[in-house]
């Protein structure tokens, strides 16, 4: 049970850290990584492939620390240990897969929807930052919107959950 909380505060952190990354894994690959406003813009396929790579490696990290420190047999976990999993694990995970989102580039043409899915998954991680509960409930999730868009922008696994 707590793991699906916190595989849907995951996902939903997902999608958010695909709108804003910009910092973090792979960005040892610096070919398409720049983000000058001089550097060519990606193309939509491999903002995609690359946006969706970087949720799953993050959904993937949350949900093996989630396993570990929550496994499904053991009691259900105290509010503060669920705060404290959201707060040193989720949030920092997605504000990463966020900031390599951001890191990608912006694909030409794009930018309007681009910056809706960032600014929305900001805004809805920013909310979990203040309330740490909203990322490991099954209540209703800040991430809705950003979900939204992800998927009907082609980043599905960014809108998992």
């Amino acid at each position: 049970m707590p793991s699906s909380r916190l595989m849907r505060g995951t996902a939903l952190a997902a999608t958010l850290v695909f709108g804003l990354g910009a910092a973090g894994c792979g960005s040892s690959k610096s070919k398409s990584n720049k983000t000058s406003t001089s550097t060519p813009a990606i193309t939509k396929a491999a903002f995609l492939k690359q946006g969706n790579a970087i949720c799953k490696r993050g959904n993937q990290q949350i949900a093996k620390a989630a396993n570990t420190l929550f496994p499904r047999t053991g009691p259900k976990p105290s509010k503060a240990r669920m705060t404290k999993f959201a707060t040193s694990t989720v949030v920092p995970s997605l504000q990463s897969q966020i900031n390599q989102i951001k890191a990608l580039g912006t694909p030409a043409g794009d930018q309007t929807k681009v910056n809706a899915i960032v600014s929305s998954a900001q805004s809805a991680l920013d909310k979990g930052k203040k309330d740490p509960a909203l990322l490991t409930s099954n209540g209703s999730s800040p991430f809705k919107k950003t979900n939204q868009l992800s998927r009907s922008y082609g980043l599905k696994t960014c809108a998992a959950g």
